[in-house]
């Protein structure tokens, strides 16, 4: 069998997505997916099958997450809630106005964490 490179628009079948929503409830399979996909752009991986390799993917997600107590998927640090809540508040620390450039990382006052 040949392998090959993964596309920028390759998509799982609708029989994989089906199967693992099924077996794996707590894992969110569109954001696993988009992260690996870039994942193998960004490294150039090859794959024979890339519809095991995917089945593989979130069975480690639901692996990973099982292991550090987490019901949510993937990586604690990277997941959807997460990137969402830092995403917004690097954006409050750009509209801040802040234009020194000292090295330092700017801390929003502790009345607008999160």
């Amino acid at each position: 069998m040949n392998k090959k490179q993964i596309s920028e628009d390759w998509m799982p079948s609708e029989a994989t997505i089906i199967k693992m929503m099924a077996a794996y409830p707590g894992v969110d399979i569109q954001y696993e997916k988009e992260k690996f996909v870039d994942y193998y752009l960004s490294n150039g991986g090859v794959s024979a099958n890339w519809e095991a390799a995917f089945r593989n993917w979130i069975r480690r997600a639901d692996e990973y997450a099982r292991s550090r107590g987490v019901r949510e998927s993937g990586h604690t640090e990277t997941n959807s809630s997460n990137v969402s809540n830092r995403r917004k508040r690097i954006l409050r620390v750009a509209k801040s106005g802040d234009s020194t450039v000292d090295g330092r990382v700017k801390r929003l006052p502790s009345g607008e964490r999160d």
